[in-house]
């Protein structure tokens, strides 16, 4: 019997009574109860909600992204290697609709969640700590005063300049104080944002995200499970014709959503390699994902001899690979930070690196996202022997860690908007600064069931495997050597 018939005649099917069967009704039933839970919280404390709710929505929007870019970049350099692990990936991507449905929390608590939706002035208590900022940032986060050096070419640097001699001569002599000059820098800021800032276009820009997404995860899943039954060779062609304009699609559309929902929660603070930041720890964790789901699919016998060794040994390089990027473009993107002390610049990290309880979080986000992964994943035995026992670790750890990352990314700026009237430092170093809350667990059990609810209800309905796909004999006969 040829190969092919062998993979035609073996039935990549979820089994009724096997262990993946009920798989997405689990996962529903605890969206659910996460959902009930984060609706009690809501109505204690729509302030928490909103925060909470925005840390678990990332959580599960970046696994989404992340296997959308694994399925189209699969399809743009032909990959063979791929085609028997590329269907698990097809699944988490073709659940990104659901991600719209998701966002009304968001668009409801946008008042709660962003600065710039109030007036101008409601901002001022943070931006007037970047003086605060600059100064401190000679021993932590930078290495100039605000008034001097590169900080003093911008707008905030010479308004922190005037200040640095005491006062600064206002309207009919008035002697504006350090907060007054920095309260009018604030609002000119905003008032230059506004255009890019302010809900109605936040809004549509939010709709064409969703429509981008739901355009590209929809179509190239559909080519796929329609090649199963045809084994026509177009839907293959048309996936490949597809791939080079989803790449550029999709780096806008993920660059430009995660400027909106998460770098806009502290509007003063900007980073051009944040889109790139967030991109990297998509696919990590997307990555992460994968492996741990396929490895499952694989011990539970669901894809016979269709995903092996062989495919894992790629997936744990890639993982490894994709961990150094993350590592690099964070460091990348902390030093050049800290290196130009710019003060709005630098507030993103005093918030997370001044002494204070989120200082240990990041230390453990740099060890525990790099340094111990690095080694774990590094050798070849990791990803070909042991059973995968040791792949499997290091994906349970990043995937965890991932959500560390998005707790640490979010959850500092609710501490801030609780306290609006203290600097950013003074808040950082308060030990409340960092305080879980149930609230946190529940939104991460809603959002992330009802996404993986959608995952495995696919699963279910679909091929393990895409059968149809022509290059489906190279993966099954993978040799890494």
């Amino acid at each position: 019997m040829s190969s092919e018939s062998k993979h035609e005649s073996h039935d990549y099917r979820i089994k009724d009574g096997g262990p993946w069967a009920n798989a997405w009704k689990i996962a529903a039933a605890l969206g659910v109860l996460g959902l009930l839970g984060a609706g009690a919280g809501f109505a204690q404390d729509h302030k928490r909600f909103a925060f909470s709710y925005l840390f678990a929505y990332a959580v599960f929007l970046t696994v989404s992204l992340g296997s959308l870019f694994f399925v189209f970049v699969q399809h743009l350099t032909s990959a063979g290697w791929s085609v028997t692990v590329r269907r698990t990936a097809e699944f988490f991507m073709s659940a990104l609709p659901v991600f719209a449905l998701l966002f009304l929390p968001i668009a409801a608590g946008i008042d709660e969640l962003y600065p710039w939706t109030q007036d101008h002035s409601a901002g001022h208590a943070i931006h007037a700590s970047a003086h605060t900022a600059g100064e401190g940032s000679h021993g932590e986060a930078g290495h100039g005063e605000a008034g001097h050096g590169e900080a003093g070419h911008g707008e905030a640097g010479h308004g922190a300049a005037q200040a640095e001699h005491g006062h600064a001569a206002g309207p009919g002599g008035h002697v504006a104080s350090v907060e007054e000059i920095e309260h009018a820098l604030h609002g000119e800021v905003m008032h230059k944002k506004s255009a890019y800032l302010n809900k109605t276009f936040f809004f549509i820009r939010a709709v064409g995200y969703f429509l981008i997404w739901f355009f590209l995860s929809q179509k190239f899943f559909k080519n796929s499970v329609d090649q199963d039954g045809t084994k026509d060779l177009e839907f293959t062609r048309k996936n490949q014709r597809l791939a080079p304009g989803a790449a550029g699609l999709f780096a806008l559309s993920l660059t430009f959503a995660v400027f909106d929902w998460y770098m806009a929660l502290l509007p003063q603070w900007y980073s051009t390699i944040f889109g790139v930041q967030m991109f990297s720890a998509s696919v990590v964790a997307a990555l992460s994902m994968l492996t741990l789901v396929t490895l499952s699919l694989r011990n539970t016998g669901l894809t016979g001899k269709a995903i092996n060794t062989e495919h894992f040994h790629d997936l744990g390089k890639l993982l490894f690979g994709f961990t150094c990027f993350w590592a690099y473009i964070s460091f990348s993107q902390f030093f050049l930070i800290w290196y130009a002390s710019i003060p709005e610049e630098t507030l993103f990290f005093h918030m997370r690196w001044s002494d204070g309880p989120w200082k240990g979080v990041s230390l453990a986000i740099v060890a525990l996202h790099f340094v111990v992964p690095f080694f774990m994943l590094i050798s070849r035995n990791v990803k070909r022997f042991f059973d995968q026992k040791i792949l499997q670790l290091g994906a349970v750890l990043l995937f965890c860690i991932h959500i560390v990352e998005m707790y640490w990314l979010v959850m500092p700026n609710y501490a801030v908007a609780t306290h609006p009237g203290l600097a950013v430092e003074e808040v950082a170093r308060m030990p409340e600064a960092l305080s879980f809350h149930w609230l946190d667990v529940a939104c991460l059990l809603g959002v992330g069931g009802v996404y993986l609810a959608v995952v495995f209800h696919r699963m279910a309905k679909h091929n393990l495997i895409p059968v149809g796909d022509p290059r489906l004999d190279r993966a099954l006969h993978l040799n890494n050597g």
